[in-house]
This record gives C-alpha cells, sequence and structure tokens, in this order.
C-alpha cells in the first residue's frame, strides 16, 4: 500500500510539475492581462497610468492571440495613459513572464490600417488618447463578445469571400471618436477585417454595429 503511495505521488509530480507547460493556456483575450498591464504602467512608467486604448493585431475570429505563437506578429498593445505626463506608453503581454514596454506606438498601429477612412478616423483618435483615458468603471465588451458581433454583421461574410482575410482591432474611448460624448465614457471597439485588397471597418457601440467602410 505503501508502494502504491508513492507511485501515485511521484506520477502526480510529473503530470502537474514537469509537463506543466502543457495545461498552460497560452491564449489570452484583450482585457485578460489588463489589471497586470495597468499594475506595471503604474509601477514604471506614471502612478497616475490609465487604460487609453487596446490594439489587437492579427487577432483570431474566437478574439484571441496565442502568446507563444512565433509564426505571425498577433499581439494585444494596450496604450496607457498619464494626465500628469500628458503622454501614452506601450505594453505588450508576454508568455511566462510579466508586460514589458513595446516598440509599437501609434505610427505603428496607422502603418497597419490599409482602409483609408478607419486609418483617418483613428489617426484623428490617437492625437486625442494623450489626454483621454478608459473610465475603469465603463462596460465594455471583451474581445471574444465584440469579435462576435462583428462577424454577425458582416465579418464572417467578408472572410468567406476573401481567402487569408485577417482581424485587427482598436479599443478605444467613445469620446475620442464622438467629441459629443462629453459626460459618458465609454469604451468603443474598431474592428478591421482585410485582405491583400479589401477590406471591411465596423465600429461597435455597445449591441450597435456601423459599418464605416467596406469594400
Amino acid at each position: 500500500m505503501k508502494k502504491l503511495l508513492i507511485i501515485i505521488v511521484i506520477l502526480t509530480f510529473y503530470i502537474f510539475g514537469c509537463n506543466e507547460d502543457e495545461f498552460v493556456d497560452t491564449k489570452i483575450t484583450a482585457k485578460e492581462k489588463l489589471n497586470e498591464v495597468i499594475i506595471k504602467a503604474q509601477s514604471d512608467f506614471a502612478a497616475d497610468a490609465q487604460l487609453s486604448a487596446i490594439y489587437g493585431r492579427e487577432v483570431s475570429t474566437t478574439g484571441e492571440i496565442d502568446l507563444t505563437n512565433t509564426s505571425s506578429i498577433s499581439a494585444f498593445v494596450y496604450v496607457m495613459q498619464s494626465d500628469q505626463l500628458q503622454i501614452n506608453e506601450f505594453y505588450v503581454p508576454v508568455f511566462g513572464a510579466g508586460p514589458v514596454k513595446s516598440p509599437v506606438n501609434f505610427n505603428t498601429m496607422l502603418s497597419f490600417v490599409r482602409d483609408t477612412t478607419a486609418g483617418n478616423i483613428l489617426g484623428t483618435v490617437f492625437n486625442r488618447l494623450a489626454t483621454v483615458s478608459v473610465d475603469p468603471n465603463a462596460a465594455y465588451d471583451d474581445s471574444p463578445q465584440a469579435i462576435s458581433k462583428a462577424l454577425n454583421a458582416g465579418g464572417s461574410a467578408f472572410m468567406n469571400q476573401n481567402t487569408g482575410s485577417k482581424i485587427d482591432m482598436f479599443l478605444v474611448p467613445g469620446r475620442s471618436i464622438d467629441t459629443t460624448l462629453a459626460v459618458s465614457n465609454t469604451a468603443d471597439w474598431i474592428i478591421n477585417f482585410y485582405s491583400s485588397g479589401n477590406s471591411l471597418v465596423l465600429w461597435i457601440r455597445g449591441d450597435n454595429v456601423t459599418t464605416i467602410s467596406g469594400n
């Protein structure tokens, strides 16, 4: 009986210790690492650091990115803002470690937006993000829910018609897009489906989905 107990203990350590990485989910959603990023930014960027935007590059149709995927440049980039400094800093989560500062900036993000209309809107938005942040109490979808709404609103049809399509997404303060929102501080998703020659850009505000541009 004692030998059997020892064998069980050894097997337990082997399964949950030596092969621990096999049980770690390396896929994350946009909001999953947000608290870690905020804590990191308040530590090494600014004590008053707040979320200003999230950029999702080559997000899957389930609204996730894989932190261990080296075959693509998929990532969530978190834009942090300081009222005191009036500047932004950029962070990305890293597998097996905490978030780190990222070389990606607004110019990099805009260079990936092939749709002219969407690029112009986001360019205007980015110019405001040094002074605008997302209210910590604002209710907004995580990336899987946002992608699901976008797929239902035309994204699935676009991807079916355009082989090799990819998805980028941007969470921005609602009042950075619509300056009439002086009181309500919402957070909205702009989702860009694109292929080598076509794109579809959707603006998701709550349950309302508006087509910004599509061809």
